[in-house]
């Protein structure tokens, strides 16, 4: 049986990674050749990363790519042994929302290896030493990273360099467990500790207040774009869950109650799946998106049928947001995760328990979901507040 993929081809020997092409056309490390007794090096069986499921590239805004362009070139611009494990690696992934996270975050660490000089850049990917790894996360928290970042010269979030340490965690020990190097430079570079709070904030209650009335009206125009933000806020889950979703992930369940729910199905990051009871603001949009219409059409999708993205959705956020009241300056800073933010500081202000809160967003470790609680957004009764409504009474007392 032929394969039905493109095998990419090798484009010469390459030996400064550890790697020679035999005879046999299988590759060497440390002098053995891997035959029929050990497994071989990954192989993909596509010719590009953009190939891979949820990793098209996108070369301009609104041509349907999933990611960066520049991010999907870089990784193909790799020596052979790097390119097929990095590409066998995201391919290894449960999901496209974590493997375009770990496109991204390896496409950044090539940007910094390519700004070292001769003598301090590796030979290739999996040359990368222990050193390079610590070095490049000192840089990241200490705002030495002038290219492929936002700001160049501003320290990243320590949140944002634990994703991208935790993506090349995963990276080398894929690698070496794939033999496709002889040792994992990252096994003792640990991610860096991240604050208790994140820097997601919430929409207040009254913005909340308002983004429903706003979804309402934008219902009457847009009805899929109401139903997808109102999913997102009723649920706090993800904007990347929204795309896949179809017609046939909206069922009817009767629940232990005895009473009909409308219910989605999602695919959580880790790649399990999840039925959730959609609140009834979110119920009463989608209704109408489910007449007539097959359960494997897409749920949501653009008006030439490709799926949404996250700027979709965004957009359809900064388009209710001024309908319901929410002025058109404070409309533009929003941003769908920030939805998720505002339904667990919710949550937690009613007083649900933690592990409850934890079950709804979905997160493994409760940390987690801690950092999206800010309590401390009620700014009106902060301590600095009251101490210094307390000294100017006091100063406004009659002296003695």
């Amino acid at each position: 049986m032929q394969p039905t993929a493109i095998l990419r081809p090798d484009r010469g020997s390459h030996t400064g990674n550890g790697y020679a092409e035999t005879g046999a056309g299988l590759p060497e490390i440390a002098g053995h050749v891997f035959g029929q007794e050990t497994p071989p090096p990954p192989r993909a069986l596509v010719s590009s990363v953009g190939e891979v499921a949820g990793l098209s590239p996108r070369r301009r805004r609104g041509d349907g790519g999933e990611v960066a362009g520049h991010d999907v070139d870089r990784v193909d611009a790799l020596e052979p042994a790097a390119w097929h494990a990095a590409v066998t690696w995201l391919q290894d992934q449960d999901t496209a929302e974590t493997r375009r996270t770990y496109l991204a975050c390896l496409s950044g660490f090539l940007v910094w290896l390519n700004t070292l000089d001769a003598v301090r850049r590796p030979a290739g990917l999996l040359a990368v030493t222990e050193d390079h790894l610590k070095a490049y996360k000192d840089d990241a928290l200490n705002g030495r990273l002038r290219h492929g970042v936002r700001k160049p010269g501003t320290p990243l979030s320590a949140a944002t360099v634990a994703k991208r340490i935790t993506a090349l965690r995963s990276f080398f020990q894929y690698a070496h467990r794939r033999r496709a190097t002889g040792h994992n430079p990252a096994q003792y570079v640990e991610p860096p500790p991240t604050p208790r709070t994140g820097r997601t904030f919430p929409l207040s209650k009254t913005e909340a207040g308002q983004l429903r009335d706003g979804l309402r009206k934008l219902a009457k125009s847009r009805p899929d774009a109401a139903a997808a933000v109102a999913i997102l806020a009723g649920l706090g889950t993800r904007s990347g869950s929204l795309p896949a979703l179809t017609v046939g992930h909206i069922r009817w369940i009767v629940g232990f109650d005895g009473a009909r729910h409308l219910t989605v199905s999602f695919r959580n990051k880790g790649g399990t799946e999840e039925l959730l009871p959609l609140p009834k603001l979110a119920a009463d949009l989608l209704k109408p998106l489910l007449e007539n219409r097959p359960a494997t059409a897409l749920l949501f999708s653009k008006p030439d049928g490709r799926p949404i993205d996250r700027w979709w959705v965004r957009d359809a956020l900064r388009q209710a947001a001024p309908l319901g009241g929410i002025a058109k300056d404070r409309a533009a800073e929003l941003y769908p995760h920030m939805l998720r933010s505002t339904f667990i500081t919710h949550a937690f202000a009613l007083g649900l328990a933690p592990d409850k809160v934890q079950r709804a967003a979905r997160h493994a470790n409760l940390a987690t979901t801690m950092r999206y609680n800010h309590p401390d957004q009620d700014l009106g009764g902060h301590a600095a507040y009251q101490l210094e409504a307390d000294l100017a009474a006091q100063e406004e007392r009659p002296r003695t």
